[in-house]
């Protein structure tokens, strides 16, 4: 059983991370940030939820941020491009797992989440 805006929203988000994944570092790459900018609305208009919406922003000011400049200011010790890239990750990850945890919220109803969480983190066996 399929969630066609939870399986757009990821699509969208595998998107997002191919262009970032791809991104040299080395300039402005106004083309990828182009993509990065429709991939984000394509995340957005799927699937309706502030949390995804929040981490798609935060996705879009990043990449903006990493793609639309020649020079990247460095964040303490980590290089510039380097800090971009780890929040965007981060931002990523934390979506698709707002997805998957919306998916199994779908599948089982919040009591079942909880019980796979409970199993999960701390061994409860399944009844």
């Amino acid at each position: 059983m399929g969630y066609p805006d939870i399986q757009r929203a990821r699509e969208g988000r595998s998107a997002l991370q191919r262009i970032i994944q791809s991104y040299a570092g080395d300039g402005a790459d106004l083309r990828a940030l182009r993509r990065v900018v429709d991939a984000c609305r394509e995340v957005s208009e799927a699937i309706d939820d502030a949390y995804c919406r929040e981490k798609v922003r935060l996705i879009a000011e990043y990449s903006a941020e990493l793609l639309s400049r020649d020079e990247h200011a460095a964040r303490g010790t980590i290089p510039g491009v380097d800090f971009l890239r780890q929040q965007i990750h981060g931002a990523l990850e934390l979506l698709e797992s707002r997805l998957y945890s919306m998916e199994r919220t779908r599948r089982f109803g919040p009591l079942g989440e909880m019980r796979a969480f409970a199993r999960a983190a701390f061994g409860v066996p399944a009844r």
